[in-house]
């Protein structure tokens, strides 16, 4: 029986079905893209080629896979691999999987061709991706059939192949915003190919869709349910996109359009030639506006790190420390071993022997004594988050009156829990744990109420990362990208520095740190991260390395 290539791969990805995705191949010759880019980003096109006169199966196998790459004409050319009778039949659009670029072939028997990948990610329905298992593996089936001589496919998995080293040239990723239940837009990372006519309808089609699986409870669309556009593209006219929907719009009341004006001028950012928009049912203009991220967004751009330094506690300015007055008293005289600072500088929440305390200009409160607590997290809401190895699966929610409860976290049980971490725009927890494998890093969504407190988690929890190395940190970089400090495991002692980004770009490493034990994101910028080493030493990226800026520092704080 003829399977997706999601089934193949349910039990180790545990991710739902795939569609709307489109790939390229990993060879072929190149040939120049589109002269008028008004509508599409610039990026490599590669040329698959047709069936060769008398090919063998395997051929023909490999053929088709770099052919699925092209989406021209409806797969055109890939589907000259397939029998007459199974050409209508294969569906592109099911499912992407990511592998390493060997794929093994087999072939048991005459007719029947097999492929062994080592995959990396896959894609799921909306353009999200998921990583893969360590070593994770599937074998694909491919069956043959004479057609007037020739070797033609007559059953395939559905979808598309691609290794990594094509997939990260011609794909590219974008943010799609939805809205948490107290109005704010919450971006979400979404795969597209970089040159796709067709990307403004797939953007306005993911907003339809709504928020992934892994952030579905915590934000929504303010699209109606039924909602669909009246046509395969959203064409382009003057600087404007026009999107033309079903009449499930004309139901929508003022606020509801004003929401999606919100989403969809936020999402359209950064298309090329696409500086307005208009929202129609069949030529009636419900509302528009201009293409901008709104100024509500969080940029976590704060530029900040706070520090402990011979008795201060502070900013750090260079080389030197500046004290934020009338609070970094209070934290020195906590006996600090972990902090977490406000974006405006105004609180800290800091762990030491007695627990966790929320420290302000005006008083330090006790509002976590637990034992086995890790590093606090202050979200942008003023609540402070805590984790407790010694009461593991629920995390501890507090409000600055000391106020708390307890959520539960049912996919921490049994797990070694090194750090927890809340994003910046206060969206999504990551957690940073250990085992006999290495480091992995688990994301959950936040769910809250209309007032912005926390009253849960997504029901779905993505692993993010997988590392070799033990972990020793984590810290958000924005709300979407994230840093990890693992041990390589050699001599010496060094720590590794990984960047990462929740369903987006592959991680990328960023140097060593001899010794390193903490590590701090400090803001959207690679020049603000900070790793404090076992020597007190505090270093900062420079060129591929990293370069000491201070020494004598007690810990770094992390922002939020």
């Amino acid at each position: 029986m003829r399977r997706t290539l999601l089934g193949l791969l349910a039990a180790s990805l545990a991710i739902v079905s795939l569609a709307a995705c489109d790939a390229v191949p990993d060879s072929g010759p190149v040939r120049e893209g589109l002269s008028n880019l008004t509508t599409v980003e610039r990026g490599v096109f590669l040329n698959p080629q047709g069936p060769a006169e008398g090919a063998d199966q395997e051929s023909i196998v490999r053929g088709f896979i770099r052919a699925a790459s092209s989406q021209t004409n409806d797969y055109e050319i890939a589907r000259e691999f397939l029998a007459p009778t199974y050409a209508d039949q294969w569906d592109p659009r099911s499912g992407v999987l990511v592998n390493d670029g060997v794929q093994q072939y087999q072939s048991p028997e005459e007719g029947i061709a097999l492929l062994t990948l080592h995959v990396i990610a896959s894609l799921d329905a909306g353009g999200t991706m998921i990583a893969a298992e360590p070593d994770d593996s599937t074998t694909v089936q491919f069956e043959l059939t004479r057609v007037g001589g020739q070797w033609r496919i007559s059953s395939a998995p559905n979808g598309i192949i691609i290794d990594r080293t094509t997939f990260s040239t011609v794909w590219t990723t974008r943010q799609l915003y939805f809205l948490s239940p107290d109005q704010r837009l919450v971006p979400e990372v979404r795969w597209f190919l970089s040159r796709d006519p067709l990307m403004p309808a797939q953007v306005i089609q993911g907003l339809i869709g709504g928020p992934s699986v892994l952030m579905t409870g915590a934000v929504r669309t303010a699209f109606p349910e039924g909602a669909r556009l009246t046509g395969r593209d959203v064409p382009i006219v003057d600087g404007t996109a026009v999107i033309d929907c079903s009449p499930e719009l004309l139901d929508a009341n003022d606020a509801a359009i004003a929401e999606l004006t919100r989403q969809i001028a936020a999402s359209l950012q950064g298309l090329p030639g696409v500086t307005r928009f208009q929202i129609a049912v069949h030529g009636t203009v419900l509302g528009g506006g201009e293409v901008a991220i709104s100024e509500e967004l969080p940029t976590g751009d704060y530029q900040s790190i706070a520090l402990v330094k011979e008795n201060e506690f502070g900013l750090a300015s260079g080389g030197t420390l500046v004290p934020i007055a009338g609070i970094g008293e209070r934290v020195v005289g906590l006996d600090p071993t972990a902090a977490a600072v406000s974006s405006d500088l105004a609180s800290v929440a800091v762990l030491h022997p007695g627990g966790i305390n929320l420290v302000t200009k005006d008083r330090s409160v006790l509002v976590d004594n637990r034992l086995g607590l890790l590093a606090p997290s202050l979200d942008s809401f003023g609540y402070i988050w805590a984790y407790s190895n010694a009461e593991p699966g629920e995390l501890r929610v507090s409000t600055p009156d000391a106020r708390s409860v307890d959520l539960p976290a049912p996919w921490l049980e049994d797990l070694s829990v090194e750090a927890i971490r809340v994003s910046m725009g206060g969206n999504r927890i990551a957690a940073l744990v250990g085992g006999g494998t290495g480091s992995a890093v688990l994301v959950a969504g936040i769910v809250r109420n209309e007032s912005g407190a926390p009253v849960g988690f997504t029901q779905q929890v993505n692993v993010q990362m997988r590392d070799p190395g033990a972990p020793i940190d984590i810290d958000w970089i924005s709300d979407n990208r994230y840093v990890l400090l693992t041990s390589t495991g050699l001599l010496g002692g060094s720590a590794k520095v990984t960047i990462g980004e929740v369903s987006g770009r592959f991680p990328n490493e960023s140097g060593t740190v001899a010794g390193g034990v903490s590590i701090s994101g400090g803001g959207s910028r690679r020049a603000l991260l900070r790793v404090l080493d076992d020597q007190h030493r505090m270093f900062a990226p420079q060129g591929s390395g990293w370069q000491q800026l201070m020494s004598d520092v007690e810990l770094i704080a992390k922002v939020g």
